[in-house]
């Protein structure tokens, strides 16, 4: 599997049950029963939906090799005897 896959699948586990422990941690009593509204329907012909042409742009994709200047970066890491431990400051006393 792709790790971006893997960690969709992870997400929607994580979620499922995140959600399930939240169900199963409620006390839910029923009270009265619910009830529908009555409704009355009517309805001569039949359903049109309406109609939509898309026209997307046209991509190319493609490769090009370019060649660009990458800033480096020079650090000194002072050796291990050069690492002395620097004593803590002295407090004013007033």
């Amino acid at each position: 599997m792709k790790p971006d896959i893997f960690s969709s699948c992870i997400g929607a586990a994580v979620g499922l049950f995140s959600y399930t422990c939240l169900l199963v941690s409620c006390d839910v009593d029923k009270k009265e029963d619910g009830e529908l509204p009555k409704v009355k329907v009517d309805v001569e012909g039949e359903a049109k939906l309406p109609k939509y042409e898309v026209h997307g742009p046209e991509v190319t994709v493609g490769e090009k090799k370019v060649e660009m200047k990458v800033p480096t970066i020079d650090v000194d890491i002072p050796k291990e005897e050069e690492n002395e431990p620097v004593p803590p400051p002295e407090s004013k006393k007033e």
